[in-house]
């Protein structure tokens, strides 16, 4: 399906178990098109709901959880002449199907996790993890999704033991991640780990100027529950293993204690924090990735743009016009939407911390 506008022209291709959905056929049926490039500890998905008025898809056509959809939009003339760009969405799975009437019509989602991987987005497991790291750990998971990973951070923590106790492997990689502060995503067939800190050092891909840059909406949050803070403090005592143990010290278990402070961070609040760590080394990594957790929260927006292939989960932006809300921004999320008439990018960004 294409939109087209002042010369501009931005195009859809969707195919359907390797079969091209043709542009007459989604011009006439296509209601619309959603690709959401998610965020940090989520998976891609696309949806596509359509106008069924002649039951194609309740009878023939209907389909069948696990079928492949690979989706594209493409522009041309779109922010100057001569200019085309794409944007490949990935290849997703069937996961639900629904069906609207009267007037008919089917909306189908899918996922960038292969159905017969999804065991490990909904299926609890124990297992002890010993001497590994954690690219192993994450390679391991990928392979039971039927993924292909990318280890992008530049750290690959080790460990001498973990447990995965009554967790989706997903999730247990997720938790194990974010405390070396490195992200996990699902997209186009991959599991992705990064270092988001790394991510917010790159070159803003654009800048987003008001009154300029295709704006059609934004919304820029604050809250007090959301302050940031200047530094944390993490302790831990682990308990005594035995009363042997507690013999040799009679001051019982010696207390962990690390910290992470941020420049010129007198007078704002601490994090504190009461987590399991086996060393001092541990704690202070723990508490620099717990200060980036929390303050991540603060300085967040929204905004609708006129469709742009640039914008993806992961890259950064400037933001300019905005007063105090001017800075440079990561993207958490990008949705990119294909309607009857425009195609249009919703995105969610934060400040980056720059730490």
């Amino acid at each position: 399906m294409r939109t087209v506008m002042d010369g501009r022209r931005a195009s859809l291709i969707l195919k359907y178990n390797g079969k091209e959905m043709g542009t007459e056929y989604l011009s006439k049926y296509l209601m619309d098109f959603t690709y959401e490039d998610a965020a940090p500890g989520e998976q891609d998905s696309i949806s596509v709901t359509l106008d069924d008025r002649d039951a194609n898809w309740q009878k023939d056509w209907k389909p069948v959880f696990g079928d492949k959809l690979v989706a594209e939009i493409t522009v041309v003339n779109w922010d100057k002449p001569g200019q085309k760009a794409k944007l490949p969405c990935g290849s997703f799975e069937v996961d639900s199907i629904d069906v609207e009437g009267p007037p008919d019509k089917v909306m189908v989602q899918a996922l960038a996790l292969p159905l017969e991987g999804a065991t490990t987005k909904q299926t609890e497991r124990a297992k002890s993890w010993e001497k590994v790291r954690l690219k192993t750990i994450a390679q391991d998971i990928a392979t039971r999704a039927k993924l292909k990973l990318v280890y992008s951070a530049s750290v690959n923590p080790s460990y001498e033991r973990l447990d995965q106790s009554d967790q989706t492997d997903f999730a247990f990689l997720v938790d194990t991640a974010m405390d070396e502060g490195i992200a996990v995503k699902i997209s186009g067939g991959k599991l992705v780990l990064f270092d988001e800190a790394e991510y917010e050092r790159k070159p803003a891909v654009l800048d987003i100027v008001k009154g300029e840059s295709g704006i059609m909406g934004y919304t820029f949050s604050e809250s007090s529950t959301n302050t940031a803070y200047g530094s944390c403090v993490v302790t831990y005592r682990p308990p005594a293993s035995s009363k042997k143990e507690k013999k040799k010290d009679s001051s019982g278990s010696k207390t962990i204690t690390g910290k992470y402070t941020l420049p010129n961070a007198s007078g704002i609040p601490i994090l504190r924090v009461n987590e399991r760590v086996e060393t001092v080394a541990e704690a202070n990594r723990l508490a620099r990735n717990r200060l980036r957790e929390h303050n991540k929260q603060s300085g967040r927006a929204t905004f609708t743009l006129d469709g742009d292939v640039r914008l993806a989960s992961g890259i950064t932006v400037n933001v300019k016009g905005f007063g105090r809300f001017d800075g440079k921004y990561i993207i958490d999320r990008a949705r990119h939407r294909f309607g009857v008439s425009q195609y249009v990018t919703e995105i969610e960004i934060r400040k980056v911390l720059g730490w």
